[in-house]
Protein backbone atom coordinates (compact mmCIF):
# COMPACT_ATOMS: atom_id res chain seq x y z
CA UNK A 1 0.00 0.00 0.00
CA UNK A 2 2.53 2.54 0.50
CA UNK A 3 4.27 1.39 -2.61
CA UNK A 4 0.84 2.77 -4.36
CA UNK A 5 0.92 6.04 -2.34
CA UNK A 6 4.22 6.57 -2.97
CA UNK A 7 3.68 6.30 -6.88
CA UNK A 8 0.89 8.70 -7.01
CA UNK A 9 2.65 10.98 -5.21
CA UNK A 10 5.81 10.93 -7.49
CA UNK A 11 3.05 11.01 -10.46
CA UNK A 12 1.96 14.60 -8.41
CA UNK A 13 4.98 16.27 -8.50
CA UNK A 14 6.12 14.85 -11.76
CA UNK A 15 2.68 16.49 -13.49
CA UNK A 16 3.73 19.69 -11.46
CA UNK A 17 6.50 20.29 -13.11
CA UNK A 18 5.76 19.41 -16.45
CA UNK A 19 2.67 22.21 -16.18
CA UNK A 20 3.52 25.43 -17.34
CA UNK A 21 0.91 28.62 -17.09
CA UNK A 22 0.83 31.45 -19.07
CA UNK A 23 -0.72 34.51 -18.09
CA UNK A 24 -2.64 37.05 -20.23
CA UNK A 25 0.03 39.40 -19.35
CA UNK A 26 2.57 37.71 -19.98
CA UNK A 27 0.69 36.56 -23.67
CA UNK A 28 0.25 40.66 -24.21
CA UNK A 29 3.99 41.29 -23.33
CA UNK A 30 5.26 38.46 -25.50
CA UNK A 31 2.89 40.20 -28.40
CA UNK A 32 4.45 43.41 -27.32
CA UNK A 33 8.23 42.28 -27.82
CA UNK A 34 7.83 39.95 -30.87
CA UNK A 35 5.15 40.76 -32.77
CA UNK A 36 6.73 42.67 -35.32
CA UNK A 37 8.74 39.33 -36.10
CA UNK A 38 6.01 37.90 -37.44
CA UNK A 39 5.19 38.84 -41.02
CA UNK A 40 1.56 38.19 -42.48
CA UNK A 41 0.66 38.69 -45.87
CA UNK A 42 -2.96 38.45 -47.63
CA UNK A 43 -3.49 38.52 -51.42
CA UNK A 44 -6.75 37.97 -53.22
CA UNK A 45 -6.36 36.31 -56.24
CA UNK A 46 -9.96 35.12 -58.16
CA UNK A 47 -11.77 34.20 -55.27
CA UNK A 48 -9.27 32.33 -53.27
CA UNK A 49 -6.83 34.55 -50.44
CA UNK A 50 -3.34 33.66 -50.08
CA UNK A 51 -1.78 33.99 -47.06
CA UNK A 52 2.17 34.02 -46.55
CA UNK A 53 3.66 33.83 -43.62
CA UNK A 54 7.60 34.78 -42.44
CA UNK A 55 9.09 35.06 -39.09
CA UNK A 56 13.05 34.96 -38.42
CA UNK A 57 14.17 31.06 -37.52
CA UNK A 58 15.01 32.32 -33.63
CA UNK A 59 13.48 34.48 -31.56
CA UNK A 60 16.19 35.79 -28.55
CA UNK A 61 17.72 32.75 -28.71
CA UNK A 62 14.71 30.14 -28.63
CA UNK A 63 13.96 28.20 -31.73
CA UNK A 64 10.62 28.27 -33.63
CA UNK A 65 8.56 25.08 -32.35
CA UNK A 66 5.51 25.46 -34.18
CA UNK A 67 3.12 27.09 -36.54
CA UNK A 68 -0.64 26.88 -36.22
CA UNK A 69 -3.73 28.73 -37.75
CA UNK A 70 -6.70 29.12 -35.35
CA UNK A 71 -10.50 29.85 -36.23
CA UNK A 72 -12.76 32.08 -34.30
CA UNK A 73 -10.75 32.10 -30.87
CA UNK A 74 -7.15 30.67 -29.81
CA UNK A 75 -8.73 29.51 -26.61
CA UNK A 76 -11.90 27.94 -28.23
CA UNK A 77 -11.12 27.29 -32.21
CA UNK A 78 -13.99 26.22 -34.16
CA UNK A 79 -11.25 25.21 -36.17
CA UNK A 80 -7.14 24.25 -35.58
CA UNK A 81 -4.58 23.15 -37.96
CA UNK A 82 -0.52 22.96 -37.56
CA UNK A 83 1.10 24.89 -40.57
CA UNK A 84 4.27 22.94 -42.21
CA UNK A 85 7.38 25.72 -42.44
CA UNK A 86 9.82 25.58 -44.60
CA UNK A 87 13.42 27.71 -44.34
CA UNK A 88 13.83 29.80 -47.29
CA UNK A 89 17.17 32.58 -46.67
CA UNK A 90 17.55 32.26 -42.82
CA UNK A 91 13.83 32.38 -42.25
CA UNK A 92 11.26 30.45 -41.49
CA UNK A 93 8.13 30.82 -44.30
CA UNK A 94 4.49 28.80 -44.48
CA UNK A 95 1.47 29.53 -46.26
CA UNK A 96 -2.17 28.54 -47.00
CA UNK A 97 -5.07 29.53 -49.37
CA UNK A 98 -8.36 29.79 -48.61
CA UNK A 99 -11.33 30.60 -50.42
CA UNK A 100 -13.29 33.59 -49.85
CA UNK A 101 -16.23 32.52 -48.69
CA UNK A 102 -14.88 30.35 -45.49
CA UNK A 103 -13.38 33.78 -44.17
CA UNK A 104 -13.96 34.72 -40.71
CA UNK A 105 -11.45 35.69 -37.69
CA UNK A 106 -8.36 33.73 -38.18
CA UNK A 107 -5.17 33.92 -35.53
CA UNK A 108 -1.76 32.68 -36.09
CA UNK A 109 0.11 31.50 -33.42
CA UNK A 110 3.49 30.73 -33.23
CA UNK A 111 5.43 29.03 -30.31
CA UNK A 112 9.17 28.88 -29.53
CA UNK A 113 11.90 28.26 -27.17
CA UNK A 114 11.63 25.26 -24.39
CA UNK A 115 8.50 23.78 -23.06
CA UNK A 116 7.07 27.15 -21.29
CA UNK A 117 8.63 29.17 -23.99
CA UNK A 118 6.96 32.06 -25.31
CA UNK A 119 4.61 32.51 -27.85
CA UNK A 120 3.15 34.93 -30.65
CA UNK A 121 -0.77 35.66 -31.58
CA UNK A 122 -1.40 37.79 -34.13
CA UNK A 123 -5.11 37.99 -36.20
CA UNK A 124 -5.09 37.55 -39.91
CA UNK A 125 -6.49 40.70 -41.67
CA UNK A 126 -7.89 40.01 -45.00
CA UNK A 127 -7.58 42.98 -46.93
Amino acid sequence: MKLFYLFFVFISFNTEALTCVVTDEMQSEDNRKYGDKLSIETRLKESNYIVEIKLPQKIDNGKIKNIALFADSVKEPTFFAPLETFEEDGNILTWYSIDSGFIRKHFIVVSFGDDCGSSIIKEVIYA
